[in-house]
């Protein structure tokens, strides 16, 4: 009886043009083509070995939200019992969404499965969608700052990704989601204070959920309280 594991499988997977993982029975990938490899966004095929195929294939959903393993239809696939492609989207190494059909398939060897998989495809290339940039994200929160239920998931939701893309994509400018919120809100929470609007008021309007946030916040961003950042700003000074 053959295996998975006999040598030469790699070789014939990588022979066939259409993506396909191995799978074995505690769900972790046994075997992978170049194709999956490839459309997958990875460099080198032993990224994925000994993953668990659902944390390698859609660790979180299209909207980015947790996708928990004991819902992934591949998981509980039974092989052999239907022939007919199941819809999915696939997450790749960059966190783009890829939306696939899918087939498992039985094996010689029971204990493991095929899972085989087509992209969608236009124009030769792989429908994945695009990342937003930091540019991007900066400007979707500099137009939603002000809403106090702005938070990096809702953020990464919106955009159909995870939180830790999210994080990547503003690492190269050395903030964070969360971070770049608050100071938004801290930015146009001074301006109000320079115009003469009362600290309370100026934390609402900002997005802040309550004062007592907005002053700790805000006392650590300027080094004084809302108070006396009033009173220091040039439009509080009162001239003789």
């Amino acid at each position: 009886m053959t295996s998975a594991r006999d040598p030469w499988t790699g070789a014939v997977l990588d022979a066939v043009p259409h993506p396909m993982l191995v799978i074995d029975a505690s769900g972790g990938v046994a075997q992978v083509n170049r194709a999956a490899t490839r459309i997958l966004g990875y460099p080198d095929p032993r990224e994925l070995k000994g993953r668990t195929s659902h944390d390698a294939l859609h660790r979180h959903r299209e909207d980015g939200t947790l996708y928990p393993a004991h819902e992934c239809p591949i998981v509980r696939a039974s092989p052999g019992r239907s022939r007919t492609p199941a819809r999915e989207i696939f997450i790749d190494r960059s966190g783009h969404a890829v939306p696939v059909t899918w087939t498992v398939s039985a094996l010689p060897d029971a204990s493991y499965k095929l899972l085989s998989f087509h992209a969608a495809i236009a124009g030769g290339a792989v429908l994945a969608r695009r990342l937003p940039s930091a540019a991007d994200i900066r400007s979707q929160i500099a137009a939603s700052f002000r809403d106090p239920d702005l938070t990096p998931l809702r953020i990464a939701a919106t955009n159909h990704m995870s939180v830790r893309a999210l994080q990547s994509i503003l690492a190269g400018d050395g903030i964070s989601p969360a971070s770049l919120i608050r100071s938004e809100r801290l930015r146009h929470a001074a301006e109000l204070l320079r115009r003469g609007m009362p600290p309370r008021v100026a934390a609402y309007e900002s997005g802040f959920g309550d004062p007592d946030t907005f002053s700790r916040a805000f006392r650590r961003h300027f080094g004084v309280a809302p108070s006396a950042y009033t009173a220091r700003s040039p439009r509080g000074i009162t001239r003789g």
